[in-house]
């Protein structure tokens, strides 16, 4: 098995209203993004939190791209200035670190942060984005490897014109996203079962990320 590359990556996310999406990567890729994705969403009800995110009203576009921490300020900073983010209602981007990414240049990378002990119980959250169709693979390799199941998030729901939705986040149809939370002792195997099973380093097939989870309830023994 070939060793993950050490490096700091950030889950970076761009949140604009519909129509301003592609003008707001294109300025990413000049800026050194090498992929994104793609989310619709609108808010539903009223929520603080979903005011705060912008989706009190018009219909969003939300795009998240893993990039090299190295360029999380320069992304903020160009951005900012390029789509007056720093403006009301112009839209907002936020950050958050990466532990592990899978899929970015055919490579595997995990962050170089302090490793917990053997004996701690902490969890993670794994993303698994495919194209829509192949979650079913990833549930089954990561149940060969511990896992206890997944979240499933599809394109649509069960209506015919019913959209799934993710914190009332309408999902793009062409997905799916495959949330899966871990204990951390389990979390290296799990993410070598889908990439084996989903060849998932080869460009295109699909982006894998982990997530530190600072706190879980309810989850299965």
């Amino acid at each position: 098995m070939v060793l993950p590359q050490s490096k700091k990556f950030s889950l970076f996310w761009v949140i604009v209203d519909m129509g301003r999406g592609e003008k707001v990567f294109r300025e990413s890729k000049k800026l050194g993004a090498t992929g994104g994705t793609f989310f619709l969403g609108r808010g539903t009800i009223r929520s603080h939190f979903l005011n705060l995110l912008g989706f009190d009203e018009a219909k969003k576009e939300i795009l998240i791209m893993a990039i090299d921490e190295k360029l999380d300020q320069v992304f903020h900073e160009e951005l900012s200035k390029k789509f007056c983010l720093d403006k009301p209602d112009h839209g907002i981007a936020f950050s958050m670190p990466i532990k592990r990414l899978v899929g970015i240049k055919g490579s595997d990378y995990i962050s170089n942060v302090k490793k917990r002990g053997g004996e701690d119980m902490g969890h993670d959250a794994i993303f698994t984005i495919v194209d829509r169709g192949l979650s079913e693979d990833v549930i089954e390799a990561a149940k060969s490897a511990g896992a206890t199941g997944g979240t499933v998030i599809h394109g649509r729901g069960s209506g015919t014109h019913e959209k799934a939705k993710l914190f009332n986040i309408e999902i793009e149809p062409e997905k799916d996203i495959v949330l899966i939370l871990s204990e951390s002792i389990k979390t290296d195997a799990i993410v070598e079962a889908i990439k084996e099973k989903l060849d998932i380093e080869k460009p295109g097939t699909g982006l894998l990320f982990v997530l530190d989870v600072t706190r879980a309830t309810g989850l299965a023994k």
